[in-house]
């Protein structure tokens, strides 16, 4: 979500296999939700965050 503006922004996740989690890709707002100074997203997340440790795919 874009502060100051409310604005939603699309997401998607691209790649990962089985266990591999892939890269979350968040959409940039549009122009009319950039602020002259500066932008900020806040993002909040479902539940709690699982971070991966593995070593990725070979």
């Amino acid at each position: 979500m874009v502060l100051g503006t409310g604005a939603r922004l699309g997401h998607r996740v691209i790649g990962g296999l089985h266990d591999v989690p892939g890269v979350l890709w968040i959409d940039p707002p549009a122009a009319a939700d950039l602020d002259g100074h500066a932008t900020v997203l806040a993002v909040e997340p479902d539940g709690e965050l699982e971070l991966y440790r593995g070593s990725g795919r070979s």
